[in-house]
């Protein structure tokens, strides 16, 4: 198993956007701010921050973690955008984190599945269900994007629930679920740069690399212009 020491990661799947440092395995600064549409002004600033928070330069690092989605359009490609021009210029191990995993992660809840939701309008949000074994979110349902409705028919019982789109739709779980969800605090399952350095850097670990050439945010589903594309098209059809 390859060690590596520093790690920075990268989180702008939400309004939230953030910057964290890991070395050896722990978060040793992390920046996050509530921007809304701001990404593309402050990432590259915070990053530098962080770098010059620690005395350190992009190619001291050994490698860089993206959050790769689901989440906003915009948002993934700036964090993708910026995670791989960084990778380039210094020639660094490029890894993509799910959003959804880092969420999981960060409840910390272990000995329960746990299913972090993203509000996705419309009644759909973009979720999954993982199992945390010794810290290490465990896919047990693929992510994807669908109707809430459609999502708590499936959930096991009992469960975790966390994120933006378990608090949007809290009514529809708990009419579905009863007693058998549980709901985390808010702020443990916020998408966070650190949670996504200390994955990336484990994966990283355990050889579980990226390219930065060719890699892609998980968005999930088609972006709105493209569904009025093919909408338009089905009915020139």
């Amino acid at each position: 198993m390859v060690k590596l020491k520093f790690f920075l990661g990268i989180e702008t799947s939400t309004p939230v956007c953030s910057v964290a440092l890991a070395c050896d395995a722990r978060v040793v600064v992390e920046y996050t701010l509530e921007l809304g549409s701001h990404h593309s002004e402050r990432l590259q600033p915070m990053v530098e921050m962080v770098l010059r928070e620690v005395g350190l330069s992009v190619g001291d690092l050994d490698g860089v973690a993206v959050a790769a989605g689901p989440g906003s359009f915009t948002g993934l490609r700036i964090g993708m955008g910026l995670a791989k021009g960084l990778c380039r210029g210094a020639d660094l191990v490029f890894v993509c984190v799910s959003t959804l995993a880092g969420m999981a992660f960060g409840t910390g809840v272990e000995g329960m599945p746990v299913c972090p939701m993203l509000d996705a309008r419309r009644g759909d949000v973009y979720a999954g269900v993982y199992d945390l074994v010794a810290g290490d979110p465990i896919s047990k349902m693929p992510d994807r994007a669908d109707a809430v409705s459609n999502w708590v028919t499936r959930l096991p019982r009992p469960v975790t629930v966390v994120g933006d789109g378990a608090q949007a739709y809290r009514d529809v779980i708990v009419d579905a679920l009863g007693r058998d969800a549980y709901f985390a605090n808010a702020t443990l399952g916020r998408p966070t740069a650190g949670a996504v350095a200390l994955l990336g850097q484990a994966r990283c670990e355990r050889g579980e690399v990226d390219d930065a050439e060719t890699a892609e945010p998980f968005y999930l589903r088609r972006t709105q212009a493209e569904r009025v594309r093919e909408a338009r098209l089905s009915g020139d059809g």
